[in-house]
């Protein structure tokens, strides 16, 4: 499946001449793309949707910034921002209308060679996010003009989702040893156990994560190529961070009642095998039960 990044991504969008107070008026009105989706389909060409930020009074909406690195930076094909606006209590972010299928609706039709072809693709695309990496001072989590930000992320745990802010890497690494020591202990695991050895793994540079690719958002464009959607969770982590999510979301999509056959195995060539690193976090999930 070609990666290139397509010549429609170049061209003018249907809404580049309208005001904001114009953009604002189509969305009443605007059907969802998806029934349980809150993404509308503002104009023909267009899609809307609200950000995602959980910090009050942001200067700007981190889902925007994320798709506009991954736009200028990589060959991924994600939906071009066309416009930001601002509202009373978030952003609407309008992007380019992607015409295809999810690839959640179309997987089971797919033959074995066409999965492999997709994991090929996406691992391509997972790696070209891992050049994309944070600079020393950087904070992690979603990218921001204002500091640090809360954090939205399936690493987090299950009851509790949203963590943060964090000021420095070192200050994410110092949260995830002090849940593992809360976890071990409630655990009652004994104190010359190997685990109470162990300590976070930041000895990788702090990368850009998508933190959601699982068969919802990707879109088996009409182009033949994978589109990556649904940046709301992005940011700078560390590079295991993407297998663990993809491994959660797997899991959450399986509760659902959704099963994406071969998909699992897919997952360890996509992102890399950071089998150790999700064995520690599921050790230490009673540690991420407490607020």
């Amino acid at each position: 499946m070609p990666d290139s990044k397509p010549p429609i991504s170049f061209l003018p969008s249907d809404v580049d001449n309208m005001k904001d107070e114009e953009i604002l008026e189509l969305r009443p009105k605007a059907p969802r793309v998806r029934a349980e989706y809150g993404v509308q389909r503002l104009t023909p060409g267009t899609v809307a949707k609200a950000s995602q930020d959980m910090d009050e009074d942001v200067s700007d909406a981190s889902e925007a910034n994320a798709l506009n690195l991954v736009f200028s930076k990589t060959n991924i094909p994600v939906p071009r921002v066309r416009r930001v606006i601002k509202r009373e209590w978030d952003y609407l972010i309008v992007s380019d209308y992607i015409k295809g299928p999810l690839l959640v609706d179309v997987w089971s039709t797919y033959s074995i060679w066409k999965k492999v072809c997709v994991a090929f693709t996406l691992r391509r695309y997972v790696r070209q996010l891992r050049q994309l990496k944070a600079s020393p001072t950087t904070p992690p989590g979603p990218i921001g003009v204002d500091g640090p930000r809360q954090c939205e992320s399936p690493i987090f745990g299950q009851i509790q989702s949203r963590r943060g802010p964090f000021s420095s890497y070192a200050e994410l690494s110092s949260f995830f040893n002090e849940r593992a020591i809360m976890g071990y202990n409630a655990d009652k695991l004994p104190e010359d156990h190997p685990s109470r050895k162990q300590r976070f793994d930041d000895s990788e540079a702090l990368v850009l994560t998508h933190q959601d690719i699982n068969p919802r958002n990707i879109i088996a464009g009409e182009d033949g190529r994978l589109w990556m959607i649904d940046w709301g969770w992005a940011g700078y982590y560390p590079p295991w961070f993407e297998y663990v999510a993809m491994q959660r979301q797997l899991q959450n999509e399986e509760v659902g009642g959704y099963y994406h056959k071969y998909w699992d195995l897919l997952i360890p060539f996509v992102c890399g095998p950071y089998f150790a690193q999700e064995k520690r976090l599921s050790l230490m999930s009673m540690g991420l039960y407490y607020s």
